[in-house]
C-alpha cells in the first residue's frame, strides 16, 4: 500500500485500525458514510495487523486513528475518542475551503 499516496489525495480519509479492535469496529462505518458524503473524498482503511509500518508513517500511537488528509497536508487527527459533529464541523469547512 502506498501511503503517501493516499496523503497526496484531494480530499484522503485514513482510517488505521487492528482486527481486533471493537472501538473501530463501531466507528468505521459511521466514519465510511460520513466521508461518502464529501465530494471526491476516499475512504482508505489500513489495518495494523497486515500493514505494521502504518503506525510509524502516520505516526498513530493508538487505534483507532481516523486521519484526513488533502495534497500532502493533514487537515484532522482524532484518535479512539470522536465526537462525530465536531469532526463533520471541521470537515465542513476544509470541504468547502479546498473545492469552492
Amino acid at each position: 500500500m502506498d501511503f503517501e499516496a493516499l496523503k497526496m489525495e484531494k480530499f484522503s480519509f485514513v482510517y488505521i485500525t487492528t482486527i481486533d479492535c471493537n472501538v473501530c469496529k463501531v466507528l468505521q462505518p459511521r466514519l465510511r458514510d460520513l466521508a461518502k458524503t464529501y465530494n471526491e473524498a476516499t475512504f482508505n482503511l489500513i489495518e495494523l495487523d497486515d500493514h505494521k509500518d502504518a503506525a510509524g508513517f502516520f505516526m498513530a500511537f493508538s487505534v483507532p486513528t481516523f486521519l484526513v488528509y488533502s495534497e500532502g497536508k493533514e487537515l484532522l487527527r482524532e484518535s479512539r475518542h470522536m465526537n462525530f459533529d465536531e469532526i463533520k464541523n471541521k470537515l465542513d469547512r476544509y470541504h468547502e475551503m479546498i473545492f469552492s
